[in-house]
């Protein structure tokens, strides 16, 4: 396995000398050169006996996904799919396809295959794609599961069936028909998604959700139904976006303030939105072509028999065709104008605050490459060279370009593992398009291009009540009560008070180090922090319980730390452990309600049920889903 911070102290240095707009920007030959590094690197991971990847698989215990990003970078940098370390990949996903249920892990699966272009993956892609319509929540986004827990009966049942065979190609390039047991499949976990209760959505951020989005859109040429889907993505992030930033925050699509405590959300959530209202935008293109396609035209006049008729008039050269006229903006157009506004200035004021775009701070989204790669694809969707008058591709790769390690991999900018990070990387230095058709029709769309990017009326007189300072810049400085030495709440008031590469480092030295003082840190710092931090805390915290005995995670679950019975909650989930379902139960009767919320998503996900209850329930619709969950588990185990 790479380290994971060991160049992080000598390279940001570096990384804000590039942040000065007034710094040289890197050439092509030295992208080109860092391109056929990373690109090299990721290969070798794959090439080695086993083809096991870097053991580094740390995006929220993706499993498979890490091993999609590398291929889809792999793809994208012009690697042949005939080359030895993408073939071990194609393998692998196809092989772990099947077994799938993280929303993560299923979205890049899919992303995957569509990049792969092979039509034979097509009955797969569109059984990936069903789990994402029934993993949806009622506010339009996704979470971490998408559908219960797939067992190995399941599995080998749709190994079985889901042969190109039975898969009808549209014609006049229509979308292909449903698989058959493909769409017997879809049925079915829509009938466990909905027994016992409507669905109620739970726990839904924007970072999960910007990932299905591009999936789900995908899907949709290879005859997946989800103009539903779409339909409620587009009511997510027009109805929930920050007035006053323009952002989106990371949890939830409520409307009112993005973020936790009225603070914006990272600027990733701004390209998360973005990426949403790119699916209503390239929809409506298609409503627009179809209505003003030409009617059909009448059957032409007899050619008179000689030439030299006299009233036989040569037909003119034909008339160029039409642009498009501009079309009146809408809401959505409002919703995009605004977004780019506070996108651009964001991303002005890390840049004059010496924080350039890649900080290294790890905070999901606040400087790292999951940004860069976040406004990557929003830059290549809607066709932009600069953001908020900022060059984004050159500012992006020079950092990038001079964080790269001796070893062609990148360790700095995030907190996902060598393997993720030089993926997001490769893919940025790319200009990877990986939706093709939802940013050609983003980019013909007749209405003012203006709108999209900001550039009309000023972006500070389109966000007069926007936030000064920006969150990625407004770090509190906590100390917390620690009379008796404890060793956790001084870890906890360190990881508190840290910025920048500081905070990513101290956050995944906790995740990664043995030792109960590091799971009392994490805790402890998932309770005093706020925002974005919040989520990267509690974040850590399950992955580091996911690694947990049985007995200890049973331990967790009965603690008297409210963030360590939530996080015990999530990591029985994504460990898929269905050992767990008795003790899930016994939480849903617990007195804080975010305990409550993780063991039902935690139920739902091992079970593919929904007994409740509802969000902030009262204790006695909470005893009565207890008791629904422990009648329904009887009947299981007989």
């Amino acid at each position: 396995m790479f380290s994971k911070f060991a160049r992080v102290a000598g390279l940001c240095g570096a990384l804000l000398v590039v942040s000065s707009p007034a710094a040289p920007g890197a050439t092509p030959k030295e992208i080109d050169r860092a391109l056929k590094a990373g690109t090299d690197a990721l290969k070798s991971g794959y090439n080695q006996k086993g083809g096991a990847g870097f053991g580094s698989a740390n995006l929220a215990n993706h499993g498979v996904g890490p091993t999609c990003l590398t291929g889809l970078a792999l793809l994208e940098a012009g690697t042949p799919i005939d080359d030895p370390a993408v073939k071990t990949i194609t393998a692998r996903v196809r092989d772990a396809a099947y077994t799938q249920n993280q929303t993560y892990q299923v979205a890049l699966c899919l992303m995957y295959l569509d990049r792969l272009g092979d039509a034979a993956d097509v009955p797969v892609i569109q059984m990936l794609a069903a789990r994402l319509i029934v993993g949806q929540t009622a506010g339009g986004g996704w979470t971490y599961q998408t559908c219960g827990g797939v067992s190995a009966e399941t599995a080998t049942w749709l190994k079985n069936n889901l042969q190109p065979n039975q898969l009808v190609a549209g014609a006049n390039g229509k979308p292909p028909k449903l698989h058959p047991d493909v769409e017997k499949y879809g049925q079915a976990l829509v009938a466990d998604r909905t027994q016992g209760g409507a669905t109620v959505g739970f726990g839904d951020d924007n970072s999960n959700t910007q990932f299905a989005i591009i999936a789900i859109w995908m899907s949709r040429k290879h005859g997946a139904p989800v103009e539903d889907t779409l339909d409620r993505i587009e009511k997510r992030f027009m109805g929930s976006q920050d007035p006053r930033t323009g952002n989106w925050s990371y949890s939830g699509g409520m409307p009112g303030p993005a973020g936790v405590g009225g603070m914006p959300g990272s600027p990733s959530m701004y390209c998360a939105g973005l990426l949403g209202m790119a699916t209503g935008l390239a929809r409506r293109e298609d409503r627009r072509l179809k209505s003003e396609a030409p009617a059909p035209k009448p059957e032409a006049p007899a050619k008179p028999d000689k030439p030299t008729d006299p009233f036989y008039n040569p037909p003119a050269g034909k008339d160029p065709p039409k642009k498009p006229a501009r079309a009146a903006p809408d809401a959505r157009d409002l919703v995009v104008q605004l977004a780019f506004a506070g996108l651009g200035l964001t991303m002005g004021d890390q840049i004059q605050k010496g924080q350039g775009l890649l900080t290294g701070s790890g905070a999901h989204g606040t400087g790292d490459l999951y940004f860069l790669w976040s406004l990557e694809r929003v830059g290549v969707v809607y066709g932009m060279d600069k953001i908020g008058k900022i060059d984004w591709y050159d500012i992006g790769s020079t950092a990038i370009v001079r964080s790269q390690g001796a070893d062609g991999t990148w360790t700095v900018g995030g907190s996902y593992g060598t393997e993720v990070n030089t993926a997001f990387a490769v893919l940025f230095l790319c200009r990877s398009n990986l939706a093709r058709d939802l940013s050609n029709k983003v980019q013909k769309d007749p209405t003012s291009t203006e709108m999209k990017a900001g550039t009309g009326p000023a972006a500070t007189d389109l966000l007069p009540n926007r936030p000064t300072t920006p969150v990625s810049a407004a770090v509190p400085v906590v100390n917390l009560p620690n009379p008796t030495g404890d060793e956790g709440v001084a870890l906890a008031s360190k990881l508190l008070k840290a910025s920048g590469s500081d905070w990513a480092k101290l956050l995944a030295e906790s995740r990664d180090a043995k030792g109960t003082v590091h799971t009392r840190a994490l805790a402890v710092t998932a309770a005093h922090a706020d925002g974005d931090r919040k989520a990267a805390a509690r974040e850590a915290l399950a992955e580091r319980l996911c690694r947990m005995a049985p007995a200890t995670l049973r331990t967790m679950l009965k603690a008297s730390e409210v963030e360590l019975r939530r996080a015990a909650a999530l990591a029985c989930a994504m460990k898929d452990d269905k050992e767990h379902i008795p003790d899930l139960i016994e939480l849903i009767t617990d007195a804080d309600d975010s305990v409550v919320r993780a063991a039902k998503a935690g139920l739902k996900s091992l079970s593919g049920k929904d007994f409740g209850p509802a969000s902030g329930a009262p204790a006695a619709q909470k005893a009565a889903a207890a008791t629904a969950w422990r009648e329904w588990y009887a009947k299981e185990k007989k």
